[in-house]
């Protein structure tokens, strides 16, 4: 969480001002009790001039038998007569009051004082915190928290800001982390479906073929380097697959290949996955590429399987060199792509409403396209006359070229 910056008021000093303020105002109202309470005091013994009670006692001096003298108080009775009238009690009520109200006024000044305070000071950043600690207790990180007073609940505000887009982006890099790890499953488990498919081709032809000795040792020995090499691809992908956490984090891997043994590994794999179905136009001249083969035959494989599931007679390959970039194209004769599909079908977990394989993932094209980038091509997507057309490009120069 990064230090905030601001230039800030101190709510202690703003408790000082209204301590301060208060304290003026408790005084300036304490004197202005004293003199009213004083005019009153002259006001009233001016107009009622007996209120005023007269000496309680007088005194005389008084000789004793010795000559000495002492002195003799004699109590005035009329005392109690003038203290008990209601002149009196009114006078000496005006007297006293300043006693209690400057007291209780001072009282109602703090008491406002800090009503006043709390109100515009604490009562906002108070709710504000507590309400976001009940959201952040329950999980509910999309809100804001916003208070704009440069102080120190305003700084602790913005700290609480601060944790909670921390943790809203921490939560959502965990969510979106754990969503790629189940598309990354999920690929996993979709590209896992061709190869198998190759794997029990062979095992299907062996098994046919073997038994009554109809294949030539050749013709097997040819088989099984077929499906040792299918095997390896399998054991490198899972490798492969297994180092990463998403696909995006795939690293290619650039060898020399030669293009006459690409084209045979591309049209092998194409007739045991289609059958009759597939045909290839090789535009490539012999020569040496430097691709990902691996890489290159998961995409080679998606497209033909793609192609063979919507194609209704027939899936086209066609392979060619341009411009250093290897182009394999797989079209296929049937409905071809929707105008939704043209612009989505890349999309991960994408299905068309018309989708015919309703345990299709919505994978196939968005893998081949992260994977043609990752190699340095693109992945287009259109329609031809006669059914949809996918073509894959693959940068094909040597590393040292590419640099």
């Amino acid at each position: 969480m990064g230090k905030i910056n601001k230039k800030v008021h101190s709510i202690k000093w703003s408790f000082l001002l209204y301590v301060s303020f208060c304290l003026v105002i408790a005084f300036v109202g304490s004197m202005a009790v004293g003199v009213s309470t004083n005019y009153l005091q002259d006001w009233y013994r001016s107009t009622y001039p007996d209120a005023i009670a007269p000496p309680t006692e007088r005194y005389e001096i008084i000789y004793d038998d010795g000559g000495y003298p002492r002195v003799g108080y004699i109590r005035d009775d009329s005392f109690i007569e003038k203290t008990l009238k209601k002149e009196s009690v009114i006078y000496w009520f005006i007297s006293y009051s300043q006693v209690i109200i400057i007291p209780v006024w001072f009282i109602l000044c703090f008491i406002a004082t800090g009503t006043i305070f709390y109100n515009r000071e604490l009562k906002r950043p108070i709710e504000v915190l507590m309400n976001a600690a009940n959201k952040i207790s329950e999980n509910q990180l999309d809100f804001k928290v916003e208070y704009h007073k440069k102080n120190e609940l305003g700084k602790l505000c913005d700290a609480f800001e601060e944790m909670r887009s921390a943790l809203y982006k921490s939560n959502q890099e965990m969510w979106q982390s754990l969503e790629e790890r189940k598309r990354l499953n999920a690929a996993f488990s979709h590209d896992l479906r061709t190869p198998l498919t190759v794997l029990k081709g062979y095992g299907d032809f062996l098994e046919m073929y073997v038994p009554d000795k109809k294949v030539s040792e050749e013709k097997l020995l040819s088989v099984i380097a077929m499906m040792n090499g299918q095997i390896t691809r399998l054991e490198h992908y899972t490798q492969k697959m297994n180092a990463v956490q998403k696909i995006e984090d795939i690293v290619p891997k650039i060898n020399s290949v030669s293009s006459d043994e690409l084209i045979q590994t591309l049209k092998e794999t194409g007739e045991l996955v289609c059958g009759d179905k597939f045909s290839i136009n090789d535009g490539i001249t012999k020569k040496e590429i430097y691709i990902d083969r691996e890489l290159v035959l998961q995409v080679y494989e998606n497209l033909i399987s793609n192609a063979l599931r919507y194609g209704e007679n027939s899936v086209k390959v066609t392979c060619r060199i341009c411009d250093d970039l290897l182009y394999l194209s797989v079209s296929d004769d049937g409905r071809g792509f929707s105008k939704e599909a043209l612009k989505n079908a890349a999309q991960p977990f994408f299905r068309d409403e018309n989708e015919p394989d309703k345990i299709h993932f919505g994978l196939g094209l968005y893998i081949c396209r992260i994977l043609c980038e990752k190699c340095g091509g693109e992945l287009l997507i259109e329609n031809e006359q006669g059914g949809g057309k996918v073509t894959a490009a693959f940068c094909c120069k040597k590393i040292s070229e590419n640099r």
